[in-house]
């Protein structure tokens, strides 16, 4: 039980960790590129939420691997 405590916490920090680092790549692209940003933007953003909902869905299993258990 602790175990998985301390694996959503640390999917938890993961996904935090991970959305700013994309922000960051968002931003820094947008500085160094100006008017051509646009056309990477949607890029950026799909990358994005590819990773997001990656990360939310093995945070999903592992809660209903631990329903299961209890």
């Amino acid at each position: 039980m602790e175990n998985t405590k301390k694996l959503k916490q640390f999917l938890s920090n993961t996904i935090i960790i991970n959305s700013l680092v994309w922000a960051t790549v968002m931003i820094a692209s947008y500085f160094i590129l100006g008017e051509n940003y646009q056309k990477i933007n949607y890029i950026l953003l799909s990358g994005f939420f590819i990773e997001f909902l990656r990360i939310n869905s093995e945070k999903n299993k592992l809660n209903t691997t631990t329903s299961k258990k209890n």
